[in-house]
């Protein structure tokens, strides 16, 4: 793993920036796809995870405490912790463990990877230098997590080679990730703790249809074709309407109303405000990427 081990993470780091950011939760149906699709990881979902009976509050509960981690109001330990009898023998007779460096890995990096496409889509084009960066912080995340890190890539082009091997050779279509499709088929019947049933089932096609589109629009061409999603030219034109309607709406929200309860916590305890308005503007983190990396590389 690249990158000296004593990587500071804080209220000027890219991942503090961002990690807590709303908009991260817009492409959790990418990442149900891609962490279902992943066999030790879709299997352990689907025996021993409530998110087929309460996918949203599952969803609302999950993020946050990962969100922790980065700004230091949780313990990375202790969520590791949460799984240790995460275990068994998934639909091929494969044995799997949620602590399998191999698995936590894989769930820790599509993580990380929501932050990068939330950015590069919602906010701005990331340079190979804010990516190296990206990189070289969600390491040090990883690490609080205390599990070995074998699996990691040596470097950030290590890493994207990583992505693409696992959406050409890994990703399977699992029950798991089959039945999150057929339950995103019907939006209506996903549980959610919020309005009556009959008035979500009004409601959910406008919140599930877009959301679709951001998931299947951001997966790999390679991952389409294996979990059997189409992809049009006219899914294109809606995929690029809704990222462009977010980027420009999200100008106009207030910058505390950005961020997650443990980015809020975080940033109090450390002084707010510590992220400038300017500093979620491209050319801040195109300028303060080179700075960084440069003296990573330097290290």
């Amino acid at each position: 793993m690249s990158g000296p081990e004593d990587l500071t993470l804080g209220p000027s780091s890219w991942v503090w920036t961002y990690s807590g950011d709303w908009r991260s939760m817009l492409i959790a149906p990418w990442v149900g796809f891609v962490q279902l699709a992943y066999p030790g990881l879709g299997a352990g979902v689907e025996q021993h995870s409530a998110f087929y009976t309460e996918p949203w509050a599952r969803l609302f509960r999950s993020v946050p405490q990962i969100a922790g981690v980065v700004y230091g109001t949780d313990k990375g330990t202790r969520i590791r912790d949460l799984h240790h009898e995460f275990k068994g023998t998934d639909s091929e007779g494969r044995r799997y463990h949620a602590l399998d460096p191999e698995v936590y890995y894989w769930a820790h990096a599509t993580i990380s990877e929501v932050v990068v496409h939330m950015v590069s889509h919602f906010d701005h084009e990331m340079s190979e230098p804010e990516l190296e960066l990206a990189y070289h912080e969600s390491c040090a995340v990883y690490r609080r997590y205390g599990v070995s890190t074998r699996p990691v890539p040596r470097d950030s082009a290590a890493y994207r080679e990583y992505f693409e091997h696992h959406y050409a050779q890994v990703l399977e279509r699992t029950p798991a990730v089959t039945a999150f499709i057929e339950m995103a088929s019907d939006p209506g019947s996903m549980a959610q703790p919020w309005l009556p049933a009959p008035l979500w089932k009004l409601v959910a096609p406008l919140v599930a249809n877009p959301a679709w589109t951001l998931g299947v629009g951001m997966l790999h061409p390679a991952a389409r074709e294996t979990l059997g999603v189409s992809w049009s030219k006219a899914d294109q034109r809606r995929f690029e309407l809704i990222t462009n309607t977010v980027r420009t709406a999200w100008r106009g929200v207030p910058l505390r109303a950005r961020y997650m309860a443990p980015a809020r916590a975080g940033f109090r305890r450390e002084g707010w405000p510590h992220v400038p308005r300017q500093r979620a503007a491209t050319g801040y983190w195109r300028r303060a990427a080179d700075t960084r990396v440069e003296r990573l590389a330097a290290a």
